[in-house]
Order: C-alpha cells, then sequence, then structure tokens
C-alpha cells in the first residue's frame, strides 16, 4: 500500500517544554500499517532540514522511502502547543505540493493523508487509476491559517474528491463544518451518498463510528485509558491501521477495532517511539473494543 502526503517536523510545546519531533498524517499512518505488517512507502516530500536518522529509523521497519522527495527549502513544519488542556497549532512552513511519480505502478491500497492543502484535485483522481482502493481522510484538504500562522478549517465543497474514495475518514468537528449536520447518522449518510464504501467518524476519546453502503452502522469504543500523553496523530494511527487491517481481512468493524486499540496505545507517547508498543497489548485493546462494539441500522 501506499500513503500520500507531506512528513512534517512538529515543534511541541507543552509544561516540559518544547521538543521537536517528526510528525505528520503519512508518517504516522504509514508506521501503523507497517507495524501491523503492511508493505508500505510514503509518497510527499521533506526538505533540506528533515533528520536523515528519520528516513533511516522508517526505513528499518520496512518503509520504502523512494518516493520522499528531497526538496530545497523547509519541510512542512507545525508549531502544536498542549497547555492548560488547549492546543494550537500554527504554521511555520508549509512545504511543497505532491506529484505523482510518472511511472506509478497500481497497488492494493492508497490512504491520502495531506496536513496542508498539498494534495490536488488532480493528484487524487491520478491516484484513483493507480489503486483498488483508495481511502481519505479529510482534514488536510480543509485547512487554512489565520495571519498569525494559526491553523482553521473552513468549509470546502469536496464532493468531486470525496466520489473517488472508497473510504472517507473526519473527526466529527470536520465533519460537522463541511455537512452542516450534528448527528453521527446524518454526516454517515451524507459521505456515504457520494458513492464511497465506508465512513468514519472520529470522536477521540469518545469513539467512532464507521458507516456501510450496506445501511449498516456501528460505534466503536475507545479504548479507556488514563496514560494518554499526546493524542497527537491518533486519527492518522486508526486510518494506517484500518487499511492495512481492512485489506487483509475485508472485515471494516475488525479494523476499527484494530485503529482504536493502536490509536489509544500510541498516545502513551510522542514521535516514533508512539510505535514502540506491545503486539500483545495492541491486540488485547483491539479484542477489548470489538467485543463493546454496538451495531444497528442506519434509517433510509
Amino acid at each position: 500500500m501506499m500513503v500520500v502526503g507531506n512528513p512534517t517536523i512538529d515543534e511541541l510545546i507543552d509544561r516540559r517544554g518544547v521538543a521537536a519531533k517528526p510528525g505528520g498524517s503519512a508518517l504516522f499512518a504509514s508506521c501503523a500499517a507497517a507495524y501491523l505488517g503492511g508493505k508500505v512507502r510514503i509518497l510527499g516530500n521533506i526538505g533540506e532540514d528533515y533528520p536523515q536518522d528519520i528516513l533511516r529509523r522508517l526505513e528499518s521497519r520496512h518503509i520504502d522511502t523512494k518516493l520522499l522527495n528531497r526538496i530545497r527549502g523547509q519541510s512542512t513544519r507545525f508549531q502544536i502547543t498542549n497547555l492548560n488542556g488547549q492546543r494550537k497549532l500554527r504554521l511555520l512552513a508549509a512545504g511543497y505540493p505532491v506529484a505523482v511519480p510518472r511511472r506509478q505502478a497500481v497497488v492494493e491500497g492508497v490512504h491520502l493523508g495531506p496536513v496542508f492543502n498539498e494534495i490536488s484535485d488532480s493528484v487524487v483522481k491520478d491516484l484513483r487509476n493507480h489503486c483498488k482502493f483508495l481511502s481519505l481522510d479529510i482534514q488536510g484538504f480543509i485547512r487554512t491559517t489565520t495571519g498569525s500562522g494559526i491553523i482553521r478549517d473552513v468549509h470546502r465543497n469536496l464532493d468531486e474528491i470525496l466520489s473517488h474514495c472508497n473510504m472517507v475518514q473526519a473527526s466529527i468537528g470536520e465533519a460537522r463544518r463541511q455537512t452542516g449536520s450534528r448527528d453521527p447518522k446524518s454526516i454517515l449518510d451524507r459521505f456515504l451518498s457520494l458513492k464511497a464504501d465506508y465512513a468514519i467518524i472520529t470522536m477521540g476519546r469518545h469513539g467512532s463510528w464507521l458507516g456501510a453502503q450496506s445501511g449498516d452502522m456501528h460505534f466503536v469504543p475507545a479504548f479507556p485509558d488514563r496514560e494518554i500523553r499526546d493524542p497527537t496523530g491518533a486519527g492518522d494511527v486508526f486510518a494506517g491501521s484500518w487499511l492495512t487491517t481492512y485489506l487483509s481481512t475485508k472485515d471494516p468493524v475488525w479494523a476499527s477495532s484494530v485503529g482504536s486499540g493502536f490509536a489509544s496505545l500510541a498516545s502513551r507517547k510522542s514521535g516514533l517511539s508512539k510505535f514502540q508498543v506491545s503486539r500483545t497489548e495492541l491486540f488485547r485493546r483491539a479484542g477489548w473494543v470489538y467485543n463493546h462494539v454496538k451495531s444497528s441500522k442506519m434509517l433510509v
């Protein structure tokens, strides 16, 4: 499978001080998928400032980095402040647009995980023709900045882009802004009306909703964990876990359970240390989540 989006350098600010860590949707989703046995490559851009040792660590996890284009200038860079229960995201450097290689073979699955508008509509259409299953997180398609660089979400008509996807994922806040609906059932129905096979709404510690074209709807709980340290990238871990598990099992509920379990475990740490986890504990959590899924039929 292939994950598309620019890896980032994140300056994390909390009560302990400031630390620079590798981040980005593509990085977190790739690491999660590779941990679960997926054969993964990343397509995106990094700058001259991106640490070579991070690339070596990715390659040691059997992630193919040959399609990471090192460009002149800075990598995509964010400042993430977590203080007094408040999270603030500031863009420091936007990075460069992603380009699809001229000779791109067809792959089993592609996940689109942009962080700041680096994936164009034409790239989405091109990648649709080079994969059997296309998943997308809307986060990086709907971001803009204030004059001071603070990230905020804006409404954007994504109907054309989403119509190419087999799975669409969004946080509850993003989904409400894009659809104008507050009810998860209505949001799922809206996304599924664009022909996606599956739609997922993530709600952090409140769990997630999974909807399918079959009319099935599932509430997938978050694993209860009091030791959450850094939830950055939890949705990306969920997405990478979901896609690689779904491609191997074709079971969307189990894929969501693995995603939920992995996201909770990864949120205990920061950067690449998120993936230094116990496989036994991961699947214990996934099993607990699976046994607590509540399923119903969506109203037509």
